[in-house]
């Protein structure tokens, strides 16, 4: 198991929870429970071990578009909270030669369209249709747009920015999400379940680059 030497010294504490008042989906950044899939390639995802937090996920995206899912229905009367760690090494970004002849990075791209639609981290709650598109609400680590911004990508696809580029790289953030109110301010609906959750880490619609980490995740009771 590597370590990041990168982040050492570097993270702020991420904020505390009762284990006992908690249900863990990610713990030490464990997938066994969880499926891949991809969407464009293939992002590495690697268990690495972070000097604060301990075993987190460490997942780079060269051009790529992968995850993981866990699949499995959550109650969102009993626990509508989903709390994480999270943070970036770099987020999007993709090289172009220019008018000087020197290949550089840029990170000007529209991520609030298909087109560039990349998040360096990404957790996304949905539900499953029995025919058509699934829907499905997509929190982000924005590198543009401040937090508290959202948009809608399509009608089965909606972004909340949890974090934006004011929050500090390289330093864990802990996040805490009522789901089940989220939900309604998206898509306008009440619900009391849902059928998965995700993570993702993409470069592909810029072909770029993004380097993200997560740390544990897990569904609370309202009271947190």
């Amino acid at each position: 198991m590597n370590k990041i030497a990168i982040l050492g010294g570097s993270l702020c504490c991420a904020l505390s929870v009762h284990a006992q008042q908690s249900h863990p989906i990610l713990k030490e950044a464990d997938l066994s429970h969880w499926s891949a899939f991809t969407q464009n390639g293939n992002t590495q995802y690697d268990r690495v071990m972070d000097l604060e937090q301990g075993v987190v996920l460490r997942a780079e995206s060269r051009g790529s578009a992968s995850g993981y899912r866990i699949s499995q229905t959550v109650d969102l009367e009993k626990t509508p909270t989903l709390i994480w760690q999270w943070t970036v090494e770099n987020f999007p970004f993709f090289k172009r030669v220019h008018d000087d002849g020197l290949e550089k990075p840029v990170t000007e791209f529209d991520e609030q369209r298909k087109q560039g639609n990349d998040f360096a981290v990404r957790i996304s709650v949905g539900r499953s249709a029995l025919f058509g598109e699934n829907k499905t609400l997509h929190y982000v680590w924005s590198s543009q747009s401040a937090a508290g911004a959202h948009w809608k990508l399509d009608e089965h696809n909606y972004v909340m920015a949890v974090n934006g580029p004011e929050a500090s790289t390289l330093r864990w953030q802990s996040v805490s999400r009522n789901v089940a109110q989220d939900w309604q301010q998206a898509f306008g609906e009440t619900v009391t379940d849902l059928d998965y959750v995700s993570i993702m880490t993409d470069a592909d619609d810029i072909n770029g680059q993004a380097v993200g980490y997560y740390g544990d995740i897990a569904w609370h009771g309202a009271g947190h």
